[in-house]
């Protein structure tokens, strides 16, 4: 008999498969337009990620933006994958403020207005979860600098899903 493919969801997740995990966040305090940021922290798959293969990403702003996006803003990220189970990590080219040469793992696109303090915006599609341990790496490509307040600035966080059948 056929099953049908449904999403899996966690006990008091908010519907995730398990618990939303921060990717980054005072690494992008004050961070310019243009300019990179690699996580202090590293993720594992079954650790922070539950295991699960697919995840929604997304990026809280905080605080209100001190300008407006312009046409095309986004930001990108990759995951910086460790094979060898965390010592070292995907070379990332932190000191020219470029990003790694192959595509983003996912994009967080942003419209031309103002977003205030609670906006929300998620990476166009589910993104492919790592397999082994990493850091996420960030480029800012807004044209405007993220809030440079501590007390609320860009978070960008992963809510992982899954399907069952």
């Amino acid at each position: 008999m056929a099953t049908n493919f449904l999403e899996a969801t966690g006990a008091s997740t908010a519907g995730y498969f398990s618990a939303v995990t921060t990717l980054i966040s005072s690494e992008l305090v004050a961070l310019g337009s243009g300019l990179t940021a690699l996580s202090a922290t590293t993720f594992t798959s079954s650790g922070s990620f539950g295991q699960a293969i697919w995840g929604e990403v997304e990026l809280t702003l905080a605080t209100s933006s001190s300008g407006v996006f312009g046409r095309g803003a986004f930001v990108s990220g990759w995951f910086s994958r460790s094979i060898d189970g965390g010592t070292i990590f995907e070379s990332t080219q932190n000191s020219s403020n470029a990003g790694f040469p192959r595509p983003p793992d996912f994009v967080i696109p942003l419209t031309s207005f103002a977003y205030n303090s609670s906006s929300v915006v998620y990476a166009s599609g589910i993104v492919k979860m790592p397999w082994s341990p990493c850091k996420v790496f960030i480029q800012n490509n807004t044209g405007l600098v993220f809030p440079a307040s501590t007390n609320g600035y860009a978070l960008i966080k992963l809510g992982p899903v899954a399907v069952q059948y």
